[in-house]
């Protein structure tokens, strides 16, 4: 009920991976037990790190425990697909993505030493992602199955706002300045953090990708007439 195959034939397959796709994102929202997949909320991320050793903000920061809201909330606006050599290109959007978890942070802005640790909160909304899979097939007692050998993820964001509950300072007046500082400086902070988190975020739905591939033969989902 939660698959529908695509045909190797079909001259429209990549329509037909996107549809299939589509349809998948309530189930996996619910978790799918028969394939011991877990609801895909909330993902947890165990931890993100970014360096910036140039310019006026020179930081190091370490987020951790991060809590992620409404990556299930996907829709696929393009998917191409090769079924000869298992390239799969995905075209995601996603409304909003919340996050919250635990920071740390050392550096210096400006000329002014900075040193913060403590809970924070971001919002990102108008989200697109790019994800590239490139798959592999292996065999198991006789029965073809797909796996994930490589997997890439890029995005951008159309906007961001930061909160953070800075537990070294309090609410005083570097706290305050960090949160006016984090909001005014978005979209460079998120450019910094790009390539970390791109690169989690891969690993997370490679694994989860991945564990749901070992379950399911290749001829459920992808038919060779």
């Amino acid at each position: 009920e939660y698959i529908l195959p695509c045909s190797r034939s079909d001259p429209k397959i990549e329509a037909c991976f996107q549809k299939t796709l589509n349809h998948l994102q309530p189930y996996l929202l619910k978790g799918i037990p028969d394939l011991d997949l877990p609801p895909i909320e909330p993902l947890i991320i165990p931890e993100l790190g970014m360096e910036n050793g140039q310019g006026a903000v020179r930081i190091r920061a370490l987020f951790s425990n991060i809590t992620v809201i409404g990556a299930g909330n996907y829709s696929i606006t393009k998917a191409r697909v090769d079924v000869n050599t298992y390239r799969l290109d995905l075209h995601l959007a996603f409304p909003k993505i919340e996050l919250q978890g635990y920071y740390e942070v050392v550096g210096n802005v400006l000329l002014f030493p900075i040193q913060s640790h403590g809970d924070f909160w971001a919002l990102f909304g108008d989200v697109l992602a790019i994800a590239r899979i490139q798959g592999a097939e292996e065999i198991r007692d006789g029965v073809r199955y797909l796996k994930v050998a490589r997997m890439l993820v890029d995005f951008s964001l159309g906007r961001a706002r930061f909160r953070i509950v800075d537990q070294l300072n309090g609410d005083n007046v570097i706290g305050q300045a960090m949160n006016q500082f984090l909001n005014q400086n978005a979209k460079e902070i998120i450019e910094e953090m790009r390539p970390a988190a791109s690169a989690s975020i891969a690993k997370h739905f490679k694994d989860f990708l991945g564990k749901a591939l070992t379950k399911v033969p290749l001829k459920v989902w992808l038919r060779d007439t």
